[in-house]
């Protein structure tokens, strides 16, 4: 059974929301659905304090050819033993992709920061550190997770 997620972050925000690599908003949806843990492990460095939230973050965008286009190799050149590298339009000639490079999760959906880096730096970030059902204090997802195995007489992830 899955218990949490982990993942890094490229950009927080000081209202904790973040931005990663995509599909890191999909994670943070699965884990509140499945009822895990979702949290951001993300130094000091990842910190933009001139970024008021997620809806401010700007999100680089890749090539839309990466999405509408496939290389690949000639089959009869394969077959032939010569390797001949071809480019092929996957989908129909005028279709439009957008391929973000990132996506925001927001802080909503995140249960824990790793408040071992953010906190060394006394940064302000509300979701660094988050209180449990009975209101005891974590000041680090690992802190966390450990009380929570604890309690369940746990050793394992």
């Amino acid at each position: 059974m899955i218990r949490a997620i982990v993942v890094g972050a490229d950009r927080v925000a000081p209202n904790g929301d973040t931005a990663n690599k995509i599909g890191t908003y999909q994670l943070a949806i699965t884990a509140r659905y499945h009822g895990c843990q979702f949290i951001v492990a993300a130094p000091t460095t990842s910190v933009d304090l001139y970024t008021k939230s997620g809806a401010d973050i700007v999100i680089e965008e890749r090539y839309e050819a990466e999405i509408l286009v496939q290389t690949g190799f000639e089959r009869q050149g394969v077959l032939e033993g010569r390797l001949k590298r071809v480019e092929v339009q996957v989908a129909p000639v005028g279709t439009r992709a957008w391929n973000p490079s990132f996506d925001v999760t927001p802080a909503e959906l995140i249960s824990a920061m790793d408040g071992q880096y953010l906190a060394n730096k006394q940064i302000n970030v509300q979701y660094a550190f988050k209180k449990d059902a009975k209101g005891e204090r974590h000041g680090s997802a690992a802190e966390r997770l450990l009380a929570a195995q604890a309690q369940k007489n746990d050793r394992t992830l």
